[in-house]
């Protein structure tokens, strides 16, 4: 049997769609097997290897072989041939359904399947065909830029990618060398080891690298800076840093958007590989005290819609000791920012105050 892959397919293909007939008859066929075969067996091997080109074709919706039974199959060798074929670009085909019989890439066969297209989405296609044949998606860029090359409109390739193009085996980003859709993530290393902080908000994370840069004796050796729901975006930038990474702790704003959002960033972290995320308990107990300081023990108003009844999922991500204690605050509508850690509060909840 013939690969689906195999250059020579597609080379018949052309061949025989190259006649201007929707009937082709036998010389037709045969001439077409030559021009796309020029090395092939005699006798039944050559019979054999037309019925199965043929019957490949029509897999791919570009031809109709006779009826097994009929009258227009030759028999007088094994295995039988027929004596013409029809191919599909009738009441099927042209003009309104061009696809049916452009000869595609190997990896494109199934858009002869297709029942309906859209211009757009037939356009789209020829342009992936183009690509596939000259190998111009070998090089991964990222997909706002595979959209212009494709569409002409960055932002067009992500609502394609949710039509049927992009069914089970159909279109894949991978196919068109899309590069995963990651945005960067701020770090910085104040020290030698892969212990990783993320900070929901940048201004502790400033904070943060100046104090830890003072130490000796670091509890952290990378600080990250999430930018509050861009963490879930961003997360998967660390598999592509030139740092090991060991372990992640997170810290964010004690109020529901941001327990939220430790709790999402906790979710892919493990669904893409990496260590999974533990709360800086250190720095939540430092943030209530900072506030109790401040003269806000039970913390500062929530902003109206930001209010949240069903506290017990987003509390697990605290550890047990602190659950009540947050539960006081925010349970009422209140909240702590991770605003109040400042240089005093950070160096007192990592060595008692003291810079060695």
């Amino acid at each position: 049997m013939l690969a689906e892959a195999d250059p020579r397919l597609d080379r018949f293909q052309r061949a025989l769609l190259a006649g201007g007939t929707a009937r082709l008859d036998a010389t037709t066929i045969w001439k077409a097997l030559a021009t796309a075969f020029p090395h092939r067996p005699s006798g039944p091997g050559e019979r054999e290897l037309l019925v199965d080109a043929l019957t490949a074709l029509q897999a791919r919706g570009v031809l109709r072989l006779p009826p097994p039974g009929g009258r227009r199959w030759d028999r007088s060798m094994h295995p039988a041939v027929p004596t013409n074929v029809d191919l599909v670009r009738d009441e099927d085909a042209a003009p309104g359904f061009p696809w049916r019989t452009f000869p595609w890439h190997p990896s494109l066969h199934w858009v002869a399947r297709c029942r309906r297209l859209t211009e757009e989405q037939v356009a789209l296609l020829r342009r992936v065909h183009d690509g596939l044949v000259h190998d111009a998606f070998r090089e991964p860029a990222p997909m706002k830029y595979r959209s212009l090359q494709l569409t002409g409109d960055e932002k067009q390739l992500a609502v394609l990618a949710k039509t049927q193009l992009f069914e089970e085996s159909r279109l894949t980003l991978e196919m068109l060398g899309c590069l995963p859709e990651t945005l960067p993530l701020a770090w910085e290393a104040v020290g030698p080891g892969g212990r990783m902080l993320v900070f929901e908000n940048a201004g502790p994370f400033s904070v943060a690298m100046r104090v830890l840069a003072e130490m000796r004796d670091r509890p952290y050796d990378l600080i990250a800076y999430g930018g509050g729901k861009s963490i879930l975006a961003a997360i998967g930038y660390l598999k592509e840093l030139d740092r090991r990474v060991d372990s992640l702790h997170y810290v964010g704003d004690l109020d529901p958007a941001g327990l939220e959002i430790a709790a999402a960033c906790r979710r892919r972290a493990a669904e893409i590989g990496l260590p999974p995320i533990a709360p800086a308990s250190e720095l939540h107990r430092a943030m209530l005290e900072s506030a109790a300081a401040f003269g806000s023990p039970r913390g500062w108003p929530t902003p109206a819609g930001c209010a949240n009844t069903d506290l017990q999922p987003l509390l697990k991500f605290l550890d047990a000791d602190l659950r009540d204690r947050v539960r006081d605050v925010i349970g009422t509508g209140r909240r702590i920012p991770e605003e109040v850690l400042g240089p005093v509060e950070l160096r007192v909840a990592w060595n008692g105050g003291l810079v060695r």
